[in-house]
């Protein structure tokens, strides 16, 4: 993988809710949380950031019932804690929290992205927060690799399906790299 200065690799959301038995499980977190931990050591470390979703106290319009369906997930401390594999290198300079689908949502990590050329994109859940991420950063002017090895979704249905959709963005916008 050739990476260059103004490249980022951005995970999203790896935290322990996706896992096997959950309630918001993905059926192939596993196989991505091995390929991203593998993946963030071939990174400069400045050039590696993570999101974390956490519902917002004042949650507005479909966000609140949203919100008020996925209670017992939002108040579960473990659920929303990283993956244990991930967690050794979280800091405070490289962790962004968001509360919608979006990473784009937070305005920090927007600003860091503005400098950035390429997002390599990796995490969960495909069809919600990486597709969503995806269109915002296309928005920006960003190319996107798509490492689909590391992007979970809630089905491998739903996984193909996020990729028959970006297809259409392919080569201009958004890169498939396994």
């Amino acid at each position: 993988m050739d990476i260059k200065k103004t490249d980022m690799l951005l995970v999203v959301d790896m935290q322990n809710v996706y896992l096997p038995g959950q309630k918001w499980t993905c059926d192939r977190i596993q196989e991505a949380i091995k390929y991203i931990t593998k993946l963030v050591r071939t990174f400069p470390e400045t050039q590696v950031v993570y999101t974390k979703y956490i519902a917002s106290k004042d949650p507005k319009g479909v966000w609140a019932e949203y919100n008020r369906l996925n209670g017992e997930v939002n108040v579960n401390q473990w659920l929303n804690e990283y993956v244990d594999e991930l967690k050794p290198y979280l800091n405070e300079g490289n962790t962004y929290v968001k509360s919608k689908y979006s990473c784009c949502e937070n305005p920090e990590l927007r600003e860091r992205v503005r400098c950035c050329e390429r997002i390599f994109i990796a995490g969960v859940v495909a069809e919600c927060c990486v597709l969503s991420t995806i269109y915002d950063l296309i928005d920006m002017g960003k190319k996107v690799v798509y490492l689909s090895e590391g992007i979970a979704g809630e089905t491998r249905e739903k996984e193909e399906m996020v990729k028959n959709i970006l297809s259409g963005l392919s080569p201009l916008h958004v890169i498939f790299q396994s």
